[in-house]
């Protein structure tokens, strides 16, 4: 967050941050979802929300950005704010809010909203002022982000240190229970060869395969085994597969099947962040699959590193 602040005016450093701190922040929530820590885990989730909006600036296309001010009565502001949210959602998207309360107001409660649509909204009682989606390093931008990081900062615990396969067998567990499916897991290997280092690309492709290949019913097998210099890390699902066409894509940034954002997928970072990690590491990731015969991702790495 202080790099953001220095760079300020900079707009390829910033976009370069913002991607970087992205990463960071959806990494955390997998693994804060993997311990059971919902409300970090959704702290982080509407974080990402904020990063998003500002990395994609406008969202979709022809989208603009818009500054929603509104003051809303404290005995009831919870019903009027979900009211305006659902006003606004039916023609765009609600990136984030900051609520305040004036000490000289205290009946009332103001919002200010960070909108995305392609249209202006036109809401009674409410302020519109277009935000220039150019300078995502401007004051307010950089207080919504701020503001957004506070919120999540003030969930931020310490996660209990566990072995990096004990987590990854968690998160596998609380993706099959999110989705409702019912996974069976195997290991196959010595998990003393696994550090935390490569603990977010395991654990998001344990995830990826229960939410993305496994349909209903199925199982995950992680397989960890050492030849001479190197560790190989093996995730096989036995679910729908690859659709071959997608082969070449799934590891580009910003791809997802996904029809929807939720906390385990749609924001189309998760194989992304695996590639990235594995390659700063110095290792390789392969992949096989056939459609309706289930996927392998298999990682190798230098044995300094996994």
């Amino acid at each position: 967050m202080e790099q953001l602040r220095q760079a300020a005016g900079n707009g390829p450093q910033a976009r370069k941050l913002l991607d970087t701190l992205f990463r960071q922040v959806h990494n955390l929530k997998a693994g804060a979802s993997a311990n059971g820590l919902t409300t970090l885990a959704g702290a982080a989730h509407e974080f990402e929300n904020v990063l998003h909006a500002l990395r994609k600036q406008p969202l979709a296309e022809g989208a603009k950005l818009f500054l929603v001010q509104t003051d809303l009565d404290a005995s009831d502001f919870d019903r009027q704010f979900q009211s305006l949210k659902e006003t606004l959602s039916k023609t765009g998207e609600v990136i984030s809010t900051e609520p305040s309360v004036d000490k000289d107001r205290p009946a009332k409660v103001n919002f200010r909203i960070l909108y995305a649509s392609n249209q202006t909204p036109d809401i009674p009682s409410v302020t519109v002022e277009e935000v220039s989606a150019s300078t995502t390093s401007n004051a307010f931008e950089i207080s919504v982000l701020e503001r957004a990081f506070q919120k999540f900062a003030a969930e931020l615990r310490t996660v209990p240190i566990d072995d990096v396969l004990a987590q990854a067998l968690r998160a596998g567990e609380a993706a099959a229970h999110a989705t409702g499916k019912h996974v069976d897991f195997e290991v196959k290997g010595n998990a003393a060869l696994l550090n935390e280092r490569i603990a977010d690309p395991l654990l998001h492709l344990v995830r990826n395969a229960i939410d993305h290949g496994i349909e209903t019913r199925g199982k995950v097998i992680i397989e960890i085994a050492q030849r001479d210099d190197q560790i190989s890390i093996t995730v096989t699902d036995d679910g729908c597969g690859i659709d071959p066409s997608l082969m070449e894509k799934i590891f580009q940034p910003g791809f997802s099947t996904a029809r929807e954002v939720s906390e385990l997928s749609g924001r189309g970072v998760g194989l992304d962040v695996v590639k990235t990690t594995v390659e700063e590491l110095g290792g390789t990731i392969n992949v096989r699959s056939a459609p309706g015969q289930g996927a392998s991702f298999e990682l190798t790495l230098p044995i300094r590193s996994a």
